[in-house]
């Protein structure tokens, strides 16, 4: 048995080693996956990929058998559990797995949640033949959750209820029943809301709408202008290829109608001015600020106005002018008896009352309110035909209530958040929350909801009934309760449960008052069959564990001591019930975009740290999963997480304290393998200095506490900063290891980028180096022309025919800069075979691993300088196992031939061909 050291403890695969790479690849492809995943039952915000939970579940519950071939076979298992290509792997593997995990655990574990969020965690529990309890106090979370957790297990083999879907069915696919029942009784709720509200939508004579295209309007600033004036940011309908479309305005008469224009070199332009909600007079040129606008909209005077409506016909997406549209003269009949729930305080994300738009039903026209509320209804009346059809309660239920999340799915694409996107395919609807933020949209998509296309009923329906074979269909269901998580280690018994959680990130989303958006309709369509969730006018959020100064009085000091005591307090519930030799394992990722004076740490990461170690927790591993989509941009700084921080967390028996110069002593002793092991596992360069805060903090928390010259124990903001400043010196230090050409090339890099300087600039770092700037040249990474300049040369500047096996004058920089523009020429393989050229070599001149530190130096040199750098070589770093891997199988290389006209890559020969 390998135990813990001292503290006794059985240790699992999670505290020794995962297969990083291989589990951020099928988190990334789970997120780029647009069908066919959990997530597409209902939006949530930043849920984490179920093929990491997975993973981090199994590895949480199975002995660690020590260092050899069982632990590799483990391993192995690991990556056979999370297939790259995001989804389920296969029932062999899962029966694989869970005899394993028996086999540990004579007593299965319940696995506990208490930030069920979008119901990933007891999914993959579930999946893995355990007990699984979740528990959120948003009620939007829960019903998802429960959803796919608790009322769809019971039902995965039942029959179709519906006589016509019965008769069709030849063989028991799982929840193939089900899925018709949900078609079945969706078309009656669509048939019904259509008979009542469907003149509301005039359609064409020929085609089918897909959208209508609306501007804003505000009168003019000019009071001797009676034009209302269109806002909108572009012109372009339709970039399709063959179809582009522009729309153009003319005032007439005092008036603006719009006109459709053919072709891709259309000079329309909009009204849309140079800043921020600015915009012009199309008329008489008069600017319309922000100041203007948002007093027009407290005064009730921002209006609508058509520009066009898209349709799809036989001969393909169309556009036909505002004045071509059919129009109804019909009064809409705006539902009366809607809550009334306020939008978010936060103006930075939620806009709208700025402009005097103050209630979720703003954000609606008003024949949206009227269709969506007539489907809500519709809906809830559903329960009982089901149960007069023959349906048990239980049946009905997960029906209904997967026909009411359609409702609240088909609200996503049917408000004025929708955007109309262009692109190289047809031009569509974008439903709202691209980011987890309401902003104030000027020209907005109005879905037709009785199509096919984006926004629809139909495809709310299929887009949900994709989801239930993505589910195992042999599970125990779950149990899933709305609660607060400071309770939630009370919903099982003491000792017996494993902790898995992805708790809320700090202050980065407000995720109650996203939710009043959906909870809205939810509310309406399922408060009869769960009135657990349903029984407040808008979802709670007084005591929403997270860090929101609009709650506070505005203070983020407030804001944040609530999140650290709250946050204790979850940890000290979960400790109760958590089994004690297994571990709490939390996934963290936080933006770093609050940092302190330093910059070198975030108030999310003190936070979540200070509660973790205030709860009697210790770190005692860390482990970051890559989880963003592969073309993440690095320096953007938006609304997109990093990678997530795996903390495996056990009961913390410290009774050593130490003084500040031990703690130092130590980081500077270990981090430098921590950092190494980091590297290798495939830490992209831009997650390095979050990763590399997990070993610090381990050895941090192995004290009981670590005291300051003065006698005061030190804090973790403190030691955040003091690991950060260790491991930049690890990383920055390294430069003494690297050849005079490599140095100088750092050193330039730094101030200059690809940029020119002067030679005189040059000529001192060449001294201080002891390089002379010919052999730079001669080496071909540096330029000296025109006289009197110097640059280095950028990626797309190298030549295509580099062979190093007949350079003479190598260098790391030269490696790394090559090994950049192959891997983005021709990916991993083309970078293995450039890799294994080099360890080719009868010299020894370059060493591979100097090389893959040397990334990760560039990375952080142009991070925030100069992006396209910055993001080549981080996509390099992160696949830098993957690429030794492929070097290492390619055999030994008798030669590395240049590309010749029919292939810009070289050709290989092996000793065994």
């Amino acid at each position: 048995m390998t135990r813990g050291g001292s503290n006794g403890y059985q240790r699992k695969l999670i505290d020794v080693t995962l297969p990083l790479t291989q589990i951020s690849y099928a988190s990334i492809a789970y997120k780029e996956r647009k069908v066919g995943t959990i997530k597409n039952l209902h939006k949530w915000f930043a849920p984490m990929p179920t093929p990491a939970l997975r993973a981090l579940i199994f590895a949480s519950l199975v002995d660690d058998p020590g260092p050899g071939s069982q632990r590799e076979e483990l391993v192995e298992l690991v990556k056979q559990l999370v297939p790259i290509n995001g989804m389920a792997p296969p029932d062999e593997v899962l029966v694989k797995a869970r005899l394993l995990i028996e086999k540990s655990n004579p007593e299965l574990p319940t696995v506990l949640d208490p930030f069920a969020g979008g119901g990933s965690t007891i999914v993959e529990a579930l999946r893995l033949g355990l007990p699984g309890i979740s528990s959120d106090l948003n009620p939007v979370a829960v019903v998802a959750t429960r959803t796919l957790g608790e009322l769809l297990p019971p039902i995965a083999h039942a029959s179709s209820i519906s006589q016509r879907q019965r008769q069709k069915r030849t063989h028991d696919v799982p929840y193939d029943g089900f899925a018709d029942d949900v078609r079945h009784y969706g078309d009656l709720v669509q048939s019904a809301v259509r008979q009542r509200l469907g003149d509301y939508y005039p359609v064409p004579v020929s085609g089918e709408p897909v959208a209508w295209l609306w501007a804003r309007t505000v009168p003019c600033a000019n009071p001797m202008c009676p034009v209302h004036v269109p806002l909108y940011g572009s012109p372009w309908l339709s970039k399709q290829r063959g179809r582009e479309v522009t729309i153009e305005l003319a005032v007439r008469g005092g008036e603006v109608h719009f006109e459709i224009r053919q072709g891709k070199n259309s000079l329309a332009k909009s009204t849309k001015g140079a800043g921020r909600a600015q915009f012009n007079c199309p008329r008489c040129s008069t600017p319309i600020g922000e100041r203007e606008l948002r007093q027009a909209g407290r005064d009730g005077k921002l209006g609508l106005q058509l520009m066009a409506l898209c349709v799809d016909t036989k001969q393909g997406r169309t556009f036909l002018a505002a004045d071509e549209v059919p129009r109804s003269d019909l009064a809409i009949d705006v539902p009366d008896d809607l809550d009334e729930i306020t939008l978010g305080a936060n103006t930075k994300n939620f806009s709208h009352p700025l402009y005097g738009l103050d209630y979720q039903t703003d954000l609606y026209t008003p024949r949206q309110l009227a269709v969506l509320t007539a489907f809500a209804d519709e809906v809830s009346a559903t329960y009982d035909r089901i149960v007069d059809d023959g349906g048990s309660a239980s049946y009905a239920r997960a029906v209904v209530t997967v026909l009411g999340i359609c409702v609240s799915k088909m609200a996503q694409a049917n408000s004025t958040l929708v955007r109309w996107r262009t692109r190289v395919g047809p031009s569509k609807p974008e439903p709202a929350f691209g980011s987890q933020a309401m902003p104030m949209l000027w020209d907005f998509a109005e879905a037709y909801p009785f199509g096919n296309s984006v926004g629809s009923w139909s495809a709310q329906i299929n887009s949900v009934t994709s989801v239930f074979r993505s589910l195992p269909s042999d599970a125990t269901p779950g149990r899933v309760v709305q609660v607060d998580a400071r309770r939630a280690g009370d919903l099982v018994q003491p000792g017996t449960a494993l902790i898995v959680t992805d708790p809320p990130y700090f202050g980065q989303i407000n995720y109650a008052d996203l939710s009043d958006y959906f909870y809205l309709w939810l509310r309406r369509a399922l408060r009869l069959v769960h009135p657990d969730l349903f029984g407040t006018i808008a979802t709670p959020k007084s005591i929403e564990l997270v860090a929101n100064p609009a709650r506070h009085a505005g203070s983020k000091d407030a804001a944040q001591r609530y999140f650290v005591d709250g946050f204790t307090e979850v940890f000290r519930s979960l400790q109760k019930a958590s089994r004690p030799d297994l571990p709490i394992v939390v996934a963290y990722a936080a933006k770093q975009d609050d940092a302190d004076a330093g910059g070198a740490v975030s108030s999310a990461w003190v936070s979540m740290l200070r509660a973790v170690l205030a709860s009697g927790l210790a770190v005692v591993g860390t482990m970051p999963i890559e989880s963003t989509m592969s073309t993440r941009q690095v320096s953007q700084g938006a609304n997109a997480l990093a990678s997530y921080i795996i903390l495996v967390c056990r009961p913390r028996q410290a009774e050593d304290v130490a003084d500040k110069g031990t703690f130092l002593s130590r980081l500077q002793k270990e981090l430098p393998e921590a950092v190494e092991a980091l590297r290798k596992g495939g830490v992209s360069p831009l997650d390095m200095g979050q990763a590399a805060m997990g070993p610090g903090m381990k050895i941090f928390s192995e004290y009981k506490e670590v005291l300051l010259p003065d006698g005061r124990p030190m804090e973790v903001r403190d030691a955040l900063i003091e690991i950060d400043k260790a491991a930049t010196a690890v990383i920055d230090g390294e430069e003494a290891e690297y050849d005079a050409a490599t140095r100088f090339c750092l050193r330039w890099f730094r101030q200059f980028g690809f940029d020119r300087g002067a030679y005189g600039d040059a000529d001192v770092v060449l001294r201080q180096t002891g390089t002379a700037i010919r052999d730079l040249v001669g080496a071909g990474i540096v330029s000296n022309a025109p006289a009197g300049s110097v640059s280095l040369l950028g990626v797309d500047e190298l030549p295509a025919d580099y062979d190093p096996l007949d350079d003479g004058r190598i260098s790391h920089w030269e490696v790394a800069m090559h090994l950049a523009k192959v891997f983005d020429d021709r990916g991993i393989d083309g970078a293995a075979r450039l890799v294994a050229a080099v360890r080719s070599r009868s010299d020894d001149a370059i060493s591979i691993d100097r090389a893959n530190r040397l990334v990760h130096r560039i990375f952080k040199i142009a991070d925030r300088r100069f992006q396209k750098t910055a993001t080549l070589f981080n996509q390099l770093g992160t696949a830098w196992p993957d690429i030794i891997a492929t070097a290492q199988n390619m055999g030994a290389i008798a030669t590395y031939a240049r590309p010749d006209a029919d292939d810009l890559f070289s050709i290989w020969e092996t000793d065994n061909e």
